[in-house]
């Protein structure tokens, strides 16, 4: 087995070297999430063979290595270290051309795809102009919220306004308690990520209106190109801002990254709905290998 060490914020610059040489498109592989979503599930990890491992013990997944390259083999030879000491061991993230560039792959591993747990991605340009016909209503719906509340203004997220996010956030988990278990864990990693605000690369906004939250975003960037939004909330009394605060962070971030990574919806039918409707331009796969 690997020495594996627990993943602290100490590990931040190590997880930005491997990244930055080696990006992925996966948000599992955003530092915020190894660091905030992994308190609550206890991730690890190890150097071995050049590459970063990464691993989630409390469902037993290995991360497919950052790093220049193993062969099948060796991954073979990876999983199977972790195997020894829990069978239900599972290789995730796997790069959906690895198979291509390496054939043998399936002669080691028996590959699947889980599309509950695929990523949405948008280009930034489209999510900011809402060009077409697809997406007129939710155009529609950003100008409504404009005319409707004229002084609203979008304030960055600072640590002297996190008690009041999570207020709000309390707030809007509150209206939605038919799934708890999920928003329950969220809440935790919402709260892990402001705790840790100054030791992430992670930037959030704000839109206010009244001295009032209307709502927020959280996100941060997983490779020079892509940002990730991690955490979207709004509220549902003031009709328009679910879709304002979508367009206010795509503003936000024009210019810096080409495409918007919206996470998973993880099998949740309206939220698999709510992320459609927005015509992703492409999914980032979610391939396993046993």
């Amino acid at each position: 087995m690997l020495e594996l060490k627990n993943l602290t914020t100490t590990d931040v610059p190590l997880l930005r070297q491997y990244l930055e040489r080696w990006p992925r498109q996966n948000c599992d592989y955003s530092v915020v999430n190894l660091l905030t979503w992994g308190l609550i599930y206890g991730n690890q990890y190890a150097l071995w063979r050049d590459h970063l491992v990464l691993f989630n013990p409390k469902y037993a997944y290995v991360f497919f290595p950052v790093g220049p390259g193993l062969s099948s083999a060796e991954l073979r030879e990876l999983l199977d270290g972790f195997r020894a000491s829990d069978p239900e061991a599972e290789l995730i993230l796997i790069p959906e051309n690895w198979p291509q560039t390496n054939p043998d792959l399936e002669d080691f591993f028996t590959l699947k795809e889980e599309r509950d747990w695929a990523d949405y991605a948008y280009a930034v340009d489209r999510m900011v102009n809402l060009s077409g016909k697809k997406l007129a209503k939710k155009k529609n719906l950003v100008s409504q919220f404009a005319r409707t509340y004229p002084a609203y203004h979008v304030l960055p997220i600072t640590p002297d306004k996190h008690e009041v996010v999570l207020r709000f956030t309390e707030k809007w988990k509150r209206q939605r308690s038919a799934e708890g278990i999920y928003l329950n864990t969220e809440f935790q990693a919402i709260q892990h990520t402001l705790a840790l605000w100054d030791e992430l690369p992670v930037e959030g906004i704000i839109i206010c209106h009244q001295h009032k939250i209307s709502a927020y975003s959280i996100f941060s960037p997983i490779n020079p190109d892509m940002a990730t939004i991690h955490f979207e909330k709004f509220d549902p009394d003031m009709k328009g801002s679910a879709q304002m605060i979508n367009w206010e962070t795509a503003r936000h971030l024009q210019g810096k990254y080409s495409w918007l990574n919206r996470e998973q919806d993880m099998g949740l039918e309206g939220l698999r709905q709510a992320k459609l409707t927005y015509q992703p331009d492409f999914l980032v796969k979610f391939i396993t290998g046993k």
